[in-house]
């Protein structure tokens, strides 16, 4: 009897974390406006490094639009810097 009350009890634990999630990691924060102007010099100056960088800190800048209502892919395919477009389509980036 006491055997299958810790059975149980153990069941239920495994139950709530996998329902609840163990772990799970958080979304990413919204970037700020100082973030997504880093960001778009970055792009507008053409360093990939720098936006590598950015994007792996802030991901959810990747798809962000720039002043000119474009993302950052159509901007460096209209430049045709393709690094940077290869930088940014890496981390999920599209028009």
């Amino acid at each position: 009897m006491i055997r299958s009350i810790h059975a149980l009890g153990l069941l239920l634990v495994i139950f709530v974390l996998a329902v609840v999630g163990c772990g799970r990691r958080q979304a990413p924060s919204t970037p700020s406006a100082h973030e997504i102007q880093e960001f778009t010099s970055a792009v507008n100056d053409g360093d990939a490094a720098i936006v590598d960088r950015l994007l792996s800190a802030k991901p959810g800048l990747v798809n962000v639009r720039l002043e000119s209502g474009k993302t950052a892919v159509a901007v460096a395919r209209e430049k045709g810097d393709s690094d940077m477009e290869d930088v940014l389509k890496r981390h999920g980036g599209h028009e």
